[in-house]
């Protein structure tokens, strides 16, 4: 009997105690996860957090052109404004976006992954842009400026603020508008500021779009680089690569 009891206590005390943890426990976000944990989106330092955001942003810009069988031309802008802030500007004249997908675009992570597309194409693991924004806004307290204009739409751009709400992972968006972008036919901007670290020599983001432009000679990629310099990697062919294989899903560019 008294082996009894003492099981039965035990169990009471067991439940009890499990029940205490499940109270403690609470559901997280993919966006709170990545913000807690924003190596794994390779945001571990301030030097690798500069370059991955323009990496995203002109993989895509490159993505979103050749679905659309359109030569690239990526201008790629930094300035320094802080200590370790940094205004970073990546504008294309890819086909652009619709008005109502550009929020969760910039601001959702995880929408629109690679897993979606059935096609190989450049880009990380799936998380896109919007970790860029995510990562941006946390480190400076600052939204993302996004504007984009797709062919035909009568010469109406979009522009808004987007930042990425961390508890719900979906966008908060600001100063939505339509603006006449006369000088561009179609295309996406992106400007953000961020807290990093500009280098040079292996692994800069010079380097970077040195090589990206050598392994996409259809592309014209400017930089302009925070001392004022600017770099032209001129186009050296007018043919489009060929379509890539659907063997691989992968996600899709910006859209």
């Amino acid at each position: 009997m008294g082996n009894d009891t003492g099981t039965a206590k035990a169990s009471r005390t067991r439940r009890a105690t499990a029940e205490e943890l499940a109270d403690k426990q609470h559901e997280i976000s993919v966006t709170e996860f990545f913000e807690k944990n924003k190596q794994i989106l390779g945001f571990d330092s301030r030097a690798k957090s500069l370059l991955m955001g323009v990496k995203e942003a002109v993989d895509n810009s490159l993505d979103a052109c050749e679905e659309a069988e359109i030569l690239p031309d990526v201008i790629v802008k930094i300035s320094k404004v802080g200590d370790e802030d940094f205004h970073v500007s990546i504008e294309d004249n890819g086909p652009g976006i619709v008005h109502r997908a550009m929020p969760n675009v910039f601001g959702r992570l995880l929408y629109g992954s690679r897993f979606h597309a059935m096609r190989q194409s450049r880009g990380q693991q799936g998380i896109g842009i919007s970790a860029t924004v995510m990562y941006a806004n946390v480190s400076t307290g600052r939204p993302a400026h996004i504007a984009s204009r797709i062919e035909g739409d009568d010469e109406v751009a979009w522009e808004m603020d987007i930042a990425v709400d961390t508890k719900t992972n979906r966008p908060i968006v600001t100063n939505d508008h339509p603006f006449p972008w006369v000088d561009k036919a179609h295309g996406t901007l992106i400007e953000y500021t961020t807290k990093g670290r500009y280098i040079t020599g292996k692994q800069s983001i010079f380097e970077y779009l040195k090589e990206t432009a050598i392994v996409n000679p259809h592309a014209r990629i400017e930089f302009h680089d925070p001392d004022g310099k600017i770099y032209t990697f001129e186009r050296a062919t007018d043919i489009m690569p060929p379509k890539a294989s659907r063997s691989s899903p992968t996600r899709k560019a910006w859209r």
